[in-house]
């Protein structure tokens, strides 16, 4: 895994051993870009490696109403190594 740039509004790109992006935002999100491109649109998506959690969301249709939310990384160390850690495990 090497950095590959930093953006102006703080976000740190990195490439992952078999050859993905992987980015950390000053957000707290961190993002991969799929291996294959989009069937639709011909570009590479990314998508989101933060842990979800549910929450009870009630209203008055249904009292058992639930969505998810991810878990944002605060500090830049924890992202830093959450991106680490999906490339030792999904990377090859």
């Amino acid at each position: 895994m090497k950095l590959l740039k930093v953006t102006k509004s703080g976000a740190l790109h990195f490439e992952l051993s078999d050859g993905r992006i992987g980015v950390s935002y000053e957000s707290g999100y961190v993002r991969v870009n799929t291996k294959s491109k989009n069937m639709y649109h011909g570009k590479k998506t990314m998508y989101q490696i933060n842990k979800m959690i549910k929450v009870l969301e009630p209203n008055k249709w249904n009292v058992n109403n639930y969505n998810y939310k991810r878990i944002l990384i605060t500090n830049q160390r924890d992202r830093i190594n959450l991106l680490f850690r999906f490339n030792n495990n999904n990377c090859i």
